[in-house]
């Protein structure tokens, strides 16, 4: 045998082995299709609601939000002028939401330190009128209309705000000014003294 043939041979035995590789390769089968169709759709679906709930998550926190801030401006609308706030029949919108609300106005029995007597001049709020403090309490939820309720529930995003309020001691120092010049200012002014003395808001218990 001459050299000249080497790489013929050389040539033929490669493609020889090149070709039972070829033959020895074996492809996906039917079920093995499905079964890798099944686990993307299966991770698909997965992904998909986790997304869906952060997004849901996220919604009611905004509306939880929403509540709370509205719920302090209504305590600040109801420190500056009682008769501004709105009506309690109807939802006020907020942001991109729509909230009910509600009030509540208690009066509040306070119980003092018994103190010596010597120290009872000299007590600091010794001449304080008490018995004008209430206790005010509103309560913002969603509304029926953004899929909450017409009536105030936890299951639904909602907010709560209670606080010690002196009717007469008002947040803003041109809150007076403006209700005194507004038409029946004084009016209103006069007939909240009134009520507060008619209720006994005289001195300290």
């Amino acid at each position: 045998m001459t050299r000249k043939h080497l790489p013929t041979r050389r040539v033929q035995v490669t493609a020889r082995c090149r070709r039972g590789q070829v033959h020895t390769r074996r492809g996906a089968t039917l079920i093995e299709a499905v079964l890798a169709t099944v686990l993307l759709g299966m991770v698909a679906a997965t992904l998909a609601s986790a997304v869906s709930y952060m997004t849901a998550s996220q919604r009611r926190m905004q509306q939880r939000l929403g509540a709370a801030e509205l719920a302090n401006r209504l305590m600040l609308m109801y420190m500056d002028d009682q008769d501004a706030m709105p009506s309690k029949s109807l939802p006020i919108e907020y942001d991109m939401d729509m909230f009910r609300w509600t009030m509540q106005v208690d009066p509040v029995k306070f119980t003092m330190a018994q103190l010596p007597p010597e120290a009872e001049d000299n007590a600091i709020g010794s001449g304080v009128n008490f018995g004008r403090i209430r206790l005010v309490s509103i309560k913002v939820w969603l509304s029926e209309d953004q899929g909450g309720a017409r009536g105030f529930s936890t299951e639904f995003p909602n907010a709560q705000l209670t606080r010690l309020i002196d009717p007469l001691a008002l947040s803003n120092p041109d809150s007076l000014q403006t209700m005194i010049d507004s038409p029946g200012g004084m009016e209103r002014l006069f007939e909240r003294l009134m009520e507060l003395d008619a209720a006994g808001g005289g001195g300290a218990p």
